[in-house]
């Protein structure tokens, strides 16, 4: 038998082509059980911190209902007063809990996921309804996994919550003998001490649904040797990709040359802007200055630029750099008409150097 992999076989890891494809289709990773954990842990600090003014409020609520009920008459009028005055009381212990479980909801998942806005899995597809589809799914391995979750839970929270409840039964039958205030707060101190146990054991939950949905989205967006040949033919197809491709090249096998060039240049001559031209003179073995290099446009810039940082004599003369640019190529010397223009320039910058031209 061959150990060659087949041809549809999924071997190579996801490029960052098809990463981002997934990401603009709305295939996401993300764990349910890290969002569940966190937000059941905020949900107890809530509570633990906020059970004082929920029965401030309650407390509120119900003096004003008791005590005022008797300057308020009951019609078909009133009543919808009497129902806003309880919503809004109701939304003042609720509310902020409400918002800020959404809030930290929304900020688990984009942490896991990044931002990310796309409205592609809200467009219908024939294999969301289809039967044998939905089969596939429950009996995949993630449909599986999600089963043993579900499982996991009722196992983790119902021993808990047992425990906790025999254990605390006696004092839960006395619970109606102390003061509301005292009772709430007993009562509030068993439920966030049971939840810390729960948080605590969905948290593993939580590490190992990491660890898996991390893993399945991984080998989900794994690529055949066809899907790798295919990306790779369609990026080298795409006209921007293929000319950044070129330009990088040309930059690169440039460089070196372009580097030594302007160095070895005893002057730049520019335009200042749209020419510059760089000229050698070796009084032993020239018989008259050459150019080195040239450029127009934005290689005269990194000309300029580059000769500037290496303390390249540059020299402004718009018509010489003009002329230069034109008329002589690079290698060659410059024309008897150029040597009264270039001897000057040259014998300037030789004068500061201290030597003679």
């Amino acid at each position: 038998m061959s150990d060659q992999p087949e041809k549809h076989e999924k071997i190579h890891d996801p490029t960052p082509q098809r990463i981002k494809k997934a990401r603009e289709e709305g295939n996401l990773f993300r764990s349910k059980e890290f969002v569940s954990a966190g937000v059941l842990f905020l949900g107890g600090l809530m509570l633990y911190f906020g059970t004082p003014r929920v029965f401030n409020s309650m407390q509120y609520f119900m003096h004003e209902s008791v005590i005022g009920s008797a300057d308020v008459l009951v019609t078909v009028e009133s009543t919808p007063y009497i129902f806003m005055r309880a919503g809004l009381h109701l939304m003042d212990v609720l509310l902020p809990f409400f918002l800020l479980m959404l809030m930290v909801g929304a900020g688990l998942n984009i942490v896991q996921t990044g931002w990310n806005i796309t409205l592609k899995p809200l467009e219908p597809k024939a294999n969301r309804i289809s039967p044998l589809q939905g089969l596939k799914r429950i009996f995949s391995s993630k449909g599986l996994f999600e089963t043993f979750k579900a499982i996991m839970k009722i196992v983790i929270v119902a021993p808990i919550a047992f425990v906790n409840i025999r254990y605390l039964l006696p004092e839960l039958l006395r619970l109606h003998m102390l003061a509301l205030p005292q009772a709430l707060a007993t009562a509030a101190g068993w439920i966030v001490i049971m939840l810390a146990q729960m948080v605590v054991a969905l948290v593993l939950l939580a590490i190992i649904d990491f660890s898996f949905e991390k893993w399945k989205y991984h080998e989900d967006l794994k690529m055949t040797d066809k899907e790798l040949k295919d990306e790779q033919k369609e990026q080298e197809g795409d006209p921007h990709q293929k000319g950044r491709r070129k330009q990088m090249a040309r930059e690169m096998a440039e460089r070196p040359r372009f580097d030594h060039a302007v160095l070895k240049s005893d002057v730049v001559v520019t335009n200042p802007t749209h020419y510059a031209v760089a000229l050698k003179y070796d009084r032993h073995e020239d018989d008259a200055p050459h150019v080195v290099i040239k450029g127009i446009r934005k290689r005269a810039l990194r000309i300029k630029h580059f000769a500037l940082e290496n303390d390249v004599p540059v020299v402004e003369d718009k018509p010489l750099a003009r002329a230069l640019y034109d008329g002589v190529a690079e290698g060659q010397t410059i024309p008897e008409d150029l040597y009264t223009a270039v001897a000057t320039i040259l014998a300037e910058i030789y004068r500061d150097r201290g030597e003679r031209l």
